[in-house]
């Protein structure tokens, strides 16, 4: 072969095969960089992205042939496969072995006797072959490698602008929930003190401590509340009539604890916040049984929370429970009335392995101007906040539960059925206490909710 001789079209298809090889590296090393990832992880991922970006690099040097430049694509290759290599062993799964197939393949082209002839060469860049008929001359206008990577260009850039796409929520003109009057917010109450997420975050609490408590007891609230919007009276009955040291919990972003409303640097940092609460309310009372509860999604945050609060608590009470989105324990009729979801932003987040779209606008909860302002509610959560208390399977979770577990639901629940919470509530097991509270609705088991809870704690802390 001499100097002026064609590119074999073997190289060519290694150059097509470097180019999407270098793509899925950049796209795995930026999938990598979820803000919830160890560093470690993270700067494993730049790796990756330095590695992709080296393919797309020695792409263009492919161009002309040469002995470096050969050398130059098979150290890339190798380092590659020992990299994914890596992975599998690091991880123990096989999935990283799929970043193998082009690599190899790039390896196995390399190997062919024209392409090493041709990189054998060193010289000027050889004439193109013009080949006929229109697809295939204007393949060779652009270059297979140039079509190639406009695709990757078109598609990446509408997946993504897709993806951060804001959603739009229709504005409530009538509230999703039947206000029950006997529990009205009270959010000129300030709250008994903070307490300091790992990030720095105050957490404000409401609390109602007896003299002689039996036990203490961390309740979250419901989506887009807080503890002074209906609240306060569980917490003072329960302490007052049952001896129960009861903190009431502002969830990061609700109330008065600080961090932008209805939003989170990551889920996983809302549970850790959960850690939190659980350890200082230890502090507090260190003599005490402690329970942890929500009611609503305050319930699927606890779930989500539960191995990190396990070993610390003594049990878990729940007041109409969200179970989560795949529960299927929604009011079929009413369900949608309170809660719009946008399901593009939850797909594109975790596509990309939680890199798009954390704070984007996902859930919006039908509280009008009117409710959100006297209560001080939040109307729109994002995709971090809405998955923190989404429980994605609370019955994984629920059939492991170890600790004693007591759910009450009112009969007239307009947001969830009520006889499926409780048939779903039942695979924690025969110890636990699952009931259903005659004439009360979503927001009205509030009011009855410490006379289904005191007892119950008063009798699981002896």
């Amino acid at each position: 072969m001499t100097q002026d001789s064609p590119r074999p079209r073997d190289v060519t298809v290694v150059r097509v095969l470097l180019v999407l090889t270098g793509f899925g590296n950049v796209v795995n090393g930026l999938l990598e960089q979820n803000p919830a990832y160890p560093v470690s992880t993270r700067v494993f991922g730049w790796l990756l992205v330095a590695f992709g970006v080296g393919c797309w690099g020695v792409t263009v040097r492919l161009r002309r042939p040469g002995r470096r430049v050969a050398a130059l694509v098979v150290a890339v290759v190798l380092l590659l496969v020992a990299i994914r290599i890596y992975q599998v062993v690091r991880f123990g799964t096989l999935a990283p072995a799929a970043g193998l197939v082009l690599p190899l393949l790039v390896y196995w082209r390399m190997r062919k006797p024209l392409v090493r002839e041709w990189l054998a060469q060193d010289g000027p860049m050889p004439p193109r072959i013009r080949p006929g008929g229109p697809v295939r001359r204007t393949v060779a206008a652009f270059g297979a490698v140039g079509i190639t990577v406009a695709a990757l260009v078109v598609v990446t850039g509408a997946g993504t602008a897709v993806a951060v796409w804001p959603c739009s929520f229709p504005q409530a003109q009538t509230g999703g929930l039947e206000q029950d009057q006997n529990n009205a917010a009270e959010s000129h109450v300030a709250p008994s003190g903070q307490f300091t997420a790992t990030d720095g975050v105050p957490l404000a609490y409401y609390a109602s401590v007896p003299a002689n408590p039996v036990a203490s007891l961390v309740f979250y609230h419901g989506s887009g509340a807080n503890s002074a919007a209906g609240y306060l009276q569980l917490g003072t009955e329960l302490a007052a009539r049952y001896h129960v040291a009861t903190y009431l919990v502002d969830i990061r972003g609700h109330g008065t604890s600080g961090g932008p409303r209805g939003d989170a640097p990551t889920p996983e940092q809302v549970w850790q916040d959960t850690d939190t609460v659980v350890e200082q309310v230890r502090r507090l009372q260190p003599k005490l049984p402690e329970f942890v509860g929500g009611h609503s999604a305050g319930a699927g945050l606890v779930l989500n929370s539960m191995d990190r609060v396990n070993a610390l608590v003594a049990g878990y009470v729940f007041l109409a429970p969200d179970f989560g989105l795949h529960s299927g324990t929604e009011a079929v009729a009413d369900a949608s009335n309170f809660a719009t979801v946008c399901q593009r932003v939850l797909i594109a987040n975790a596509v990309t392995n939680g890199v798009l779209d954390g704070h984007a606008p996902a859930l919006n909860f039908a509280y009008t101007t009117e409710q959100a302002k006297s209560a001080n509610l939040v109307s729109t959560y994002t995709v971090n906040m809405a998955l923190a208390q989404n429980a994605n399977d609370s019955a994984a979770i629920l059939r492991g539960m170890t600790k004693p577990l007591g759910v009450w639901i009112g009969a007239q629940d307009e947001v969830f059925d009520a006889a499926k919470v409780v048939a779903y509530a039942r695979q924690a097991g025969s110890g636990g206490t699952f009931a259903t509270v005659p004439h009360a609705n979503h927001l009205g088991i509030l009011t009855t909710g410490a006379e289904q809870i005191g007892p119950w704690i008063t009798a699981h802390a002896r």
